[in-house]
């Protein structure tokens, strides 16, 4: 902080999921489902990754099944089910270090988790890692029915939680949900590792 400038008063942690706390690779995915179904990888991310049916279903507008007969009849492929879920769920590890940091926040602040995913992603998250058992509470879009970073999804989250914006740091490595996260009055800092987020934290008070 500035010298000077008051020290804020943090009561609330807030987290974003992916390559935060877990790291994950879609073009894995992508790179599987073309060679599988012989069509071109382009083809694959428009319809699968960048479509109105990608947003509606972050958004939890359509369900995982909905999903996959749209962007598959989009796409022109043809893939079973199992191996659909497989394939698309099959792109994460863990970010090593990261749980042992939110152990030790939690002792202090409670923890939230604000992000844009979808329901096969977020229930394969929660059944393969044990890091969601330390978030009190946890917004993913696909639940709140916003993404991130449109305002709608932050003062969901702040209502729901009870606190004022200044209250808060949410910590994302995407620099417009950042940005998004201050509009809304949050403190928030973009996450680059563990390292420097400890030290971007301490600068506004809060110490693991």
């Amino acid at each position: 902080m500035k010298k000077g400038k008051p020290q804020p008063e943090i009561k609330a942690v807030l987290f974003d999921l992916g390559n935060v706390l877990v790291n994950y690779d879609i073009q894995r995915a992508v790179r599987r489902f073309a060679k599988a179904c012989r069509v071109p990888i382009a083809r694959i991310w428009l319809h699968f990754i960048l479509s109105q049916t990608e947003k509606a279903y972050t958004c939890g507008r359509i369900s995982s099944y909905e999903y996959y007969r749209q962007t598959s009849r989009m796409a022109k492929v043809k893939i079973p089910y199992a191996r659909f879920r497989h394939y698309w769920n099959d792109i994460f590890w863990e970010n090593r270090g990261m749980e042992a940091l939110l152990q030790k926040l939690k002792k202090r602040y409670p923890l939230y988790l604000i992000s844009n995913t979808n329901d096969m992603h977020f229930s394969h998250i929660k059944r393969n890692y044990r890091l969601l058992r330390h978030f009190k509470k946890t917004f993913p879009s696909h639940e709140v029915g916003h993404r991130k970073p449109h305002p709608e999804i932050y003062e969901h989250v702040l209502k729901a939680i009870r606190r004022k914006p200044g209250e808060t740091v949410f910590i994302d490595d995407t620099p417009a949900f950042v940005r998004g996260a201050r509009k809304a009055g949050m403190y928030a800092v973009r996450f680059r590792d563990k390292k420097k987020l400890i030290r971007d934290l301490e600068k506004l008070g809060v110490e693991a």
